[in-house]
């Protein structure tokens, strides 16, 4: 799995890393489990991989924002950070791309500064 940022998710990252310096590392459990929601692991069939997404989407931990011809995915998630505690205020979105297995982070945001993701941006990245 290959990894990605934009320049805009770079620059919110380096304004959000000031208030919560946790926030590059809170990021390592994220590239952990993101493989698992788009990869077969060994000994697998595809009704596995099925299952584990489906769990994890209806969690309310994240939400697919869109699709487009089962080849790319857009996703927003929220992520955990040690330096809010159990606040949940942080979302990124990402854009996987099937064809070379490639996630993109195009945005960070907090609840605090606004509540929805930037839908211009979404189209701009696909």
């Amino acid at each position: 799995m290959n990894y990605n940022t934009s320049s805009e998710f770079d620059r919110e990252l380096k304004k959000f890393t000031k208030n919560w310096p946790s926030l590059r590392t809170d990021f390592n459990p994220v590239r952990k489990t993101l493989p698992l929601l788009y990869e077969l692991q060994e000994n697998e069939v595809e009704a596995d991989l099925k299952l584990r997404r489906d769990n994890f989407f209806n969690n309310k931990k994240a939400a697919i924002l869109k699709t487009v011809e089962n080849k790319v995915e857009v996703v927003k998630m929220r992520l955990d950070c040690a330096s809010l505690g159990n606040k949940n205020l942080l979302r990124f979105v990402f854009v996987y791309v099937k064809i070379n297995q490639t996630i993109t982070f195009i945005e960070l945001y907090s609840k605090n500064d606004k509540q929805r993701e930037d839908q211009s941006r979404i189209k701009k990245y696909l």
